[in-house]
This record gives structure tokens, C-alpha cells and sequence, in this order.
């Protein structure tokens, strides 16, 4: 393997020796990423039809939220940060699609703008590079501008993930900053008890590898700036409190706990069915294509054929929580498992490259080498993420739920302390653009630079 690598290195190395060369191929590519992310602004907010996808949801809550106001909103249950967010954006625009799209657009502005200037994080000498990779990744999540809560929440991960990272690389970390994104994060999406579990195992392991445990790195300022945000949070859900109504809408599908969180996601704009149900509509279609032999990127079949398998099967339990998928079918779990880290592997080309794939090689590198740097928690927490993932969906995971830890790749793999030889240097940022560009490029010509034209 070791070989493999330090061929390839010199071979790239033959092709990126002209440093003139290879500054041409950055600024074009610069100029290209641009221009991609500009035309997929233009194509998400304005020229994509209304009400597609989960934007229904949040048009219907947004709509609530004007006519009935904060306190009914609670109990009837929203996202918190992008319904208050649109709510002063419509009174500009009168139109709620628009002002949910822009919002997702701020958001998405906001994010840039810290990452381009929180000290310490992304260093100059490859800020050029790192804003190539960052646009086209943006730019190839269509969700990110769409009329939901993906990018306010995707945002709140990031930021959370990168002052953690500057915490722990003896940097200043921001205290509100870190407050303000646990609360924005918690209150958009319950998703969030997926993500922040890892960050604390990713910490922990981080802590074990480095110095063994040290009981009192629990009360450092990350617990103390968590738990404040839980304070925050039950505090914007005083009506919940008031009234006592400590449940949501999901049924089984969440948590019960997760009262506090945006969770009205009951029904769907598919179907009137109130049975309905996300896990067993993915569950099933995974397990249809599993049936006729294919076992990747399975396609979603229609729920009235869920349906029909429900009524002539009821002995047989479709799985209707993450829960109950992880508890009752641990076969289809198990047999499930490597085909989903396959189809993220092979995914993550189009928004990342190569990137993913030189994790565990660099990881592996850094390991053997006893080097546990700062950057050991962000590449444990990319994968652990992935893993957990794989494990508790049962069909396709799709990459919007990766924004987060993708931007995460880029943040470790742009700055030099981290490069390794023969598995990341210069060289490998290079041929990555170049792979880049070619999809960037190549997408365009396929859509005619508009995809909803």
C-alpha cells in the first residue's frame, strides 16, 4: 500500500511542478466555483417551482407562525430559528417560498463569512483552494438555498465543530459563539442528537488517546457552554412549559424527550395517509431493491405500495423509528451496513473528490506515527459521523446530512500542518481541483448551466 502511495505521489508530483502553472489552475478554478455557486443560487431561490420537497413543511409552518404567532407556534410545533428568520424577511418580499429560500441563502452567507475570518481556523496560504472546494460543495447542495432549515442547521454544526477544534488547539474559542450555534442547532432540527453525541465520543477518545482520562476535562467550557444552551432552548419553549405539553408530532419516530426541538413533520406532501411513516417507506424500498439483487442507491417506491404491504402483512413490523430499525431487524442492519459506507464513499466524490478516501490513510499515518494532534478530533469525528449514519438509516443517506462534516474535511485537509507524506500534500489539492472543475464543468453542460429551465 505504502508503495502504491509513493508511486502516485511522484507521478503527481510530475504534473503539478510548474508553481505558475498550478497558480493558473487555481485562480480559473476560483473564477469557475464562482460562478457555479452564483448560477445554483439563481437556479435554487428563484427559478426552482415552490413547495418542493420539504420546503412544504416549512411553508405550512411559516404560514401558522403569521397568522397565529410565537406561543401557538411552540405548541404546534416549528424550527425555532428559520421560522422567526423568513418572518422578517417576508414582511420584504410577501412571499413565503422567497423568504425561506433567502433565508437558507443567509444562512449559507453567514457561514462563509466565519469561516473566512475566524482566526486560526483556515489559513491564508490555502484560502484560495479552500473557497474553490467550499463553493462547489455549497453549490452542489441544491437544499442548501431551498425553503428548509438545512443550511441554519448545517451552520450552527459547523460552527459548534470548529470551536471545538480551535478550543482544542489551545486556540481562543468564542464562548457566545459556541452558545448561539448550540442553541440555533438544538432548535432547528432534532438531528442534532445524532451529531453531538459524536462530537463528545470524538473529544473523549481524542482525551483518552492523548492523556488518558482526566475526569475533570467533563466540566470544560464546551459542557458548561452545552448545558447553557439547554437552558436557552427550554427557555423558547415557554409555551411548552406553560401548557405542559411535553410531546410532538412523530409519533415513534422520535424521541419522546425531543419535545424541545422542531418536530412537526407529521404527514407529508406525498400523502394523505396518516399512517405514514419516513423509516418504513425507506426500510421498504431498500428492501424491494434488496430482493431484486441491487443493494446500492435503491429507489424510493410509492408509498401506496408501502401500504399495500402493511394491510397484507401484518405480522411482519416495519420499522418505524431509528429505534426500532436498530432493535428489531439487526440483520437487515448488519447486511445493511457496508453498502451504505459504500454509497457515501462513492457519493462524496461529487461534492468532495477525493477527499474522504484519504481520511483513514492519513489517520492510520497519524496514529502509527503517535502524532495526536489537534486534527485527530476533527478526522474522528468525519468518521464516526459516517458510521453512525450508515447504521441507523436503511436506505441512502442522503448527503445533506453530511454537509456539516464534509466542510470539516475541508477545514483539515486545506491546512498544511496536517499534510502527510505521499497521502496529502499540495500535489493532492491539485489533482482534487482538477477533478473538481471537470464535474463543476461537466454538471453545468449537462443542465445548460440552469438546472430548472
Amino acid at each position: 500500500m505504502k508503495t502504491y502511495a509513493y508511486q502516485f505521489s511522484r507521478l503527481l508530483s510530475m504534473f503539478f511542478s510548474d508553481q505558475n502553472i498550478n497558480k493558473r489552475i487555481v485562480n480559473y478554478s476560483l473564477i469557475l466555483s464562482c460562478f457555479y455557486l452564483v448560477v445554483r443560487i439563481i437556479d435554487n431561490v428563484i427559478l426552482q417551482m415552490n413547495s418542493l420537497g420539504d420546503e412544504w413543511f416549512f411553508i405550512r409552518d411559516l404560514s401558522f407562525y403569521l397568522d397565529n404567532g410565537y406561543y401557538l407556534s411552540v405548541l404546534n410545533g416549528f424550527s425555532i430559528p428559520i421560522t422567526i428568520l423568513s418572518s422578517w424577511i417576508f414582511n420584504f418580499t410577501g412571499d413565503l417560498s422567497l423568504s425561506l429560500r433567502l433565508s437558507n441563502t443567509f444562512s449559507n452567507f453567514i457561514l462563509i463569512i466565519y469561516l473566512f475570518y475566524r482566526k486560526d481556523l483556515v489559513k491564508n496560504d490555502f484560502k484560495k483552494i479552500f473557497t474553490i472546494f467550499l463553493f462547489m460543495l455549497i453549490g452542489t447542495m441544491g437544499g442548501m438555498f431551498t425553503g428548509t432549515n438545512d443550511s441554519i442547521f448545517n451552520a450552527s454544526l459547523v460552527i459548534i465543530f470548529s470551536e471545538i477544534y480551535l478550543h482544542i488547539r489551545k486556540s481562543k474559542s468564542n464562548n457566545i459563539i459556541m452558545v448561539i450555534a448550540f442553541t440555533s442547532c438544538i432548535l432547528s432540527r432534532p438531528h442534532f442528537i445524532i451529531y453531538l453525541p459524536m462530537v463528545f465520543l470524538s473529544l473523549v477518545i481524542l482525551y483518552v488517546i492523548r492523556n488518558g482520562w482526566i475526569v475533570k476535562n467533563i466540566f470544560s467550557s464546551i459542557s458548561i457552554n452545552f448545558f447553557t444552551s439547554i437552558i436557552l432552548v427550554v427557555l423558547f419553549n415557554y409555551p411548552k412549559i406553560i401548557e405542559s405539553n411535553f410531546k410532538h408530532n412523530q409519533g415513534n419516530y422520535l424521541p419522546e424527550f425531543l419535545f424541545f426541538t422542531y418536530s412537526d413533520k407529521s404527514g407529508t406532501y406525498k400523502t394523505n395517509d396518516p399512517g405514514f411513516n419516513w423509516t418504513q417507506w425507506h426500510f421498504y424500498s431498500q428492501m424491494v431493491s434488496n430482493q431484486s439483487g441491487n443493494y446500492l442507491f435503491a429507489p424510493v417506491v410509492e408509498w401506496n405500495e408501502v401500504q399495500e404491504f402493511k394491510e397484507k402483512n401484518t405480522d411482519y413490523s416495519l420499522p418505524s423509528s431509528y429505534q426500532e430499525y436498530l432493535q428489531n431487524h439487526p440483520l437487515s442492519v448488519i447486511k445493511r451496513f457496508p453498502f451504505s459506507i459504500i454509497e457515501i464513499s462513492l457519493m462524496s466524490i461529487r461534492h468532495l473528490g477525493l477527499f474522504l478516501f484519504m481520511i483513514p490513510a492519513w489517520l492510520y499515518y497519524k496514529i502509527n506515527n503517535k502524532a495526536f494532534d489537534s486534527s485527530i478530533f476533527i478526522s474522528i469525528l468525519i468518521l464516526s459521523t459516517i458510521f453512525i449514519w450508515a447504521l441507523i438509516w436503511p436506505r441512502y443517506i442522503d448527503n445533506r446530512w453530511l454537509v456539516s462534516i464534509y466542510i470539516m474535511v475541508l477545514i483539515m485537509v486545506t491546512n498544511k500542518n496536517n499534510f502527510v507524506p505521499h497521502i496529502l500534500e499540495k500535489k493532492h489539492l491539485m489533482l482534487n481541483i482538477i477533478i473538481m472543475d471537470f464535474i463543476t464543468v461537466w454538471a453545468l453542460w449537462k443542465w445548460k448551466i440552469f438546472l430548472h429551465i
